[in-house]
């Protein structure tokens, strides 16, 4: 019958709009929806289980209801469940756009074209099952607060999920997301943790996310009690450092062993309501989980009822302060533990000055320096040797009771209050500062960088040593200036003779003067005023003057200094380079000209051999001429003496090599080099019938003798002369051959022996001569062939000569194996 007037109802709406969209011809749009969840909803009696847009003539009515459970006797609730029972669709009201709500399920509405949407406020609430490890007592009508336990029957405990008390089994429904839960075991049981859809929980607080049906079950165990008395009995303790009361030695029977008694209830450690039969915990008495630690421990003294001190001495089952007590895992019976306390003395220690420093007992971190400690105990007090505080240096001297600075004391009831001062001296303080942070300084032997300081008795004396230049790089560095207290040596002594001082090491910067010239070597440079190694005082007017040296000449200054003048000044107030740009000019220096093999002792040359001519600009670039026959021009240069023509081996700016002709008798001679675009380049020279020089290679910048083995190849250091063989060693200007030579070409294959004796020595060991004479294939050379033998001392090097008619080579090295 309702539905048919309900029906009735809606066709009486319809034409009611019809009538008006026919009126006004106007119509809205309109989105109607939970907001959250699958939910049932009508929509003018149409049923709908998601978000629908409607179009309605505006001023049009509409009917809106949300679909409400019915529950088994009849009635109904604001709320749909999901057909496995696991989510709860809490209705909250209806809402639209505009603001409007409606608390009630069934809503009439108004078509206007403002209103575009409404909306069925939906809280989703998930099924959540506590099941408790045993439930006798079946559903808790009133658990009471949290800690009340039920009037029921006895429990181990209940939890509060979401603020509900729960007691025993139970299924509710909670909103998704985070759920607060807390337990609460009752005398007799410990809270073991919560298994929340099979992951384990130990807290006694948690928060649980609600995401989907969940099963919490809290699991509570039999608890091991242990009971904690004192000896004398009453004072407190720390159990797992919360502050403990214990029964108090008035209640308890002196027949009846230590720690057995009348029971003094906790009310702390019992919930309110506690139902009957439950055994309230006493003081001193704990709850454990069997198996669990926990640390014991009492205040550092505490006085009892008659005003004695006392200190913890030890527990009956061992250890003293801080000690980790295990509970035992037989919960039927109950155990006692009891705290052992001796009387307390009063220790004090001061320090003079005050606020220093003291160690006791291993502890330097004590927040004050008074104690009770135990009377006959042992304790030990250490003044530091020294110790800096804000930055001043005190040093111990003496304890009051004359002892060492490390010491035992022991406390004694019968003495009363222990009481200690240390005493200690303040120290002199020196700070050395200076204008460049963190030089180096040493102070009696050790390195102190400024700002120094330096702590010493009144009276005594420091050795200081200040670095007399600091490097800043390369071309710049700091130069020692003095110090502010007038002395000006970098080692000084300083004296202590005030309680503090403050000294200032002053350092000046300088500048390094590069010269050089270009090309390089070719110029000296004079600078006034002189510097040992080029660095100046920041500021320093130096006057340079470049000289070119012989063969060079002086063009202009470059780099920073300028100029065509030879002479110019540079204030040094930054590092500066002066380069001196010269021109090459022709020129054979005095002694330009010599043995080709090397220096020979007396600066002669022999008819036949080969020269050597230094200079610069001697020719336009290096250049070889053929080895047989040597040429007389090599890049049109060209060599000759008394207006003969030297035969050429090779020419270059600063090296010629030529051979000077067999018959030229002794005396003094010029040399004339003629190049193209030079003038005549003039040297003198000296010839004499015997210069001999022996021809060297240089290897790790020492010379060794240009040598072949008896098989041909090159002596060396790593392929030294063999004993027993034969060697051939190769020099020039050893003097005339028995058959002449034509100059220019090399000596032919047939032997062709000195005229002169030669004499050939190793180190100072005369050796025996097998040939000496012209070297075939070769020009102006001679060679020397004589025999390793055991007189040489195997595996060294030994120096080689020769010596024609008295006249000695240079000296060169052999290696020998």
């Amino acid at each position: 019958m309702k539905r048919l007037v309900f029906s009735i109802f809606l066709l009486l709406l319809q034409a009611t709009a019809v009538l008006v969209q026919a009126q006004q011809g106007s119509t809205s749009s309109v989105s109607v929806g939970p907001s959250a969840g699958v939910v049932r909803f009508y929509v003018d009696g149409q049923f709908y289980t998601s978000r629908q847009v409607f179009t309605w003539p505006t001023g049009s009515k509409h009917i809106l209801e949300f679909a409400v459970q019915q529950l088994p006797d009849g009635s109904t609730a604001l709320y749909q469940q999901s057909l496995d029972g696991q989510y709860r669709y809490q209705f909250g009201g209806w809402t639209d756009s505009t603001g409007q709500t409606s608390p009630a399920p069934v809503y009439t509405v108004t078509a206007n074209p403002a209103v575009t949407s409404i909306t069925a406020i939906v809280t989703v609430q998930v099924r959540v099952s506590v099941l408790f490890s045993s439930d006798p007592s079946g559903p808790v009508t009133n658990c009471g607060a949290p800690g009340n336990p039920p009037q029921d029957g006895n429990r181990p405990g209940v939890v509060s999920i979401g603020g509900t008390c729960i007691g025993s089994n139970l299924i509710s429904f909670q909103p998704v997301g985070p759920v607060p839960i807390s337990a609460f075991p009752y005398p007799g049981y410990v809270f073991y943790g919560y298994s929340v859809n099979g992951v384990f929980y130990s807290s006694y607080v948690s928060t649980v996310t609600v995401n989907g049906p969940t099963v919490i079950n809290p699991i509570f165990l039999a608890a091991k009690r242990v009971k904690f008395v004192t000896n004398p009995y009453g004072l407190q303790l720390l159990i797992d450092r919360s502050p403990t009361p214990t029964s108090s030695g008035y209640l308890v029977d002196p027949n009846q062993p230590y720690g057995t008694g009348v029971c003094t209830p906790d009310p702390y450690k019992l919930p309110p309501l506690a139902p009957a039969g439950l055994v309230p915990l006493c003081y001193g008495e704990f709850d454990f989980l069997p198996g669990s630690t926990h640390i014991l421990a009492a205040p550092d003294s505490q006085v009892d009822g008659s005003g004695q001190l006392y200190v913890l001495d030890s527990f009956s089952t061992g250890g003293a302060q801080n000690t980790v007590y295990t509970a035992g895992q037989d919960t039927t019976i109950k155990d006692t533990v009891v705290a052992n306390f001796i009387r307390g003395v009063r220790a004090s220690f001061v320090t003079v000055p005050g606020n220093l420093n003291l160690q006791i007992d291993g502890r330097t971190n004590w927040p004050g320096y008074n104690f009770v400690w135990g009377t006959g105990t042992q304790h030990t007090i250490v003044a530091p040797a020294t110790q800096t505080i804000k930055g001043r240096t005190y040093t111990f001297v003496s304890w009051s009771n004359g002892g060492g600075a490390s010491q035992t004391v022991s406390p004694d009831i019968a003495v009363g209050t222990l009481r200690l001062t240390a005493n200690f001296a303040l120290l002199a303080q020196a700070t050395i500062t200076s204008n460049q942070p963190g030089v180096s300084l040493t102070v009696d032997g050790t390195v102190c960088k400024t700002p120094c300081v330096i702590d010493h008795a009144l009276g005594s004396q420091v050795q200081i040593t200040a670095p007399d230049s600091i490097p800043l790089g390369l071309t710049a560095r700091l130069d020692f200036a003095g110090f502010s207290d007038g002395i000006n040596t970098s080692t000084r002594s300083l004296s202590f003779n005030a309680d503090t001082q403050n000294i200032f090491v002053n350092y000046q910067t300088s500048y390094k003067l590069t010269e050089t010239s270009d090309p390089a070597g070719g110029a000296d440079f004079v600078n006034t005023p002189a510097s040992a190694d080029g660095f100046y005082t920041s500021g320093t007017a130096v006057s340079v003057v470049a000289t070119a040296r012989p063969g060079f000449k002086f063009r202009r200054f470059a780099g920073d200094l300028t100029g065509t003048y030879n002479g110019g000044v540079v204030v040094m107030s930054a590092p500066h380079t002066v380069i001196a740009l010269l021109d090459r000019v022709p020129f054979i220096p005095p002694a330009g000209i010599k043995n080709a093999a090397g220096d020979t002792p007396d600066g002669t040359i022999a008819p036949g051999s080969i020269l050597a001519i230094y200079g610069e600009s001697l020719a336009p670039g290096l250049a070889v001429g053929p080895t047989n026959p040597l040429a007389q021009t090599i890049s049109n240069v060209t060599v000759s003496v008394n207006d003969r023509v030297l035969p050429l081996l090779f020419v270059s700016p600063q090296q010629i090599n030529a051979q000077l002709f067999s018959d030229v008798p002794d005396g003094i001679y010029t040399l004339k080099v003629q190049a193209p675009g030079n003038p005549d380049i003039l040297g003198t020279f000296t010839v004499a019938r015997n210069s001999p020089g022996l021809f060297a290679q240089v290897i790790n910048g020492q010379l060794y003798t240009v040598a072949l083995h008896a098989d041909g190849t090159p002596i060396t250091a790593d392929s030294p002369a063999i004993q027993g063989e034969v060697i051939t060693v190769y020099g020039t200007g050893f003097g005339p051959y028995t058959k002449p030579v034509v100059d220019g070409f090399a000596a032919d294959a047939s032997q062709n022996p000195l005229v002169d004796p030669l004499q050939i020595t190793a180190g100072d060991i005369p050796l025996d001569t097998i040939f000496a004479g012209a070297g075939s294939g070769y020009v102006g050379t001679s060679i020397v062939q004589f025999r390793i033998t055991s007189v040489l001392p195997s595996g060294s090097t030994v120096p080689l000569k020769v010596t024609v008619n008295g006249k000695t080579s240079n000296s060169v090295l052999l290696p020998l194996k």
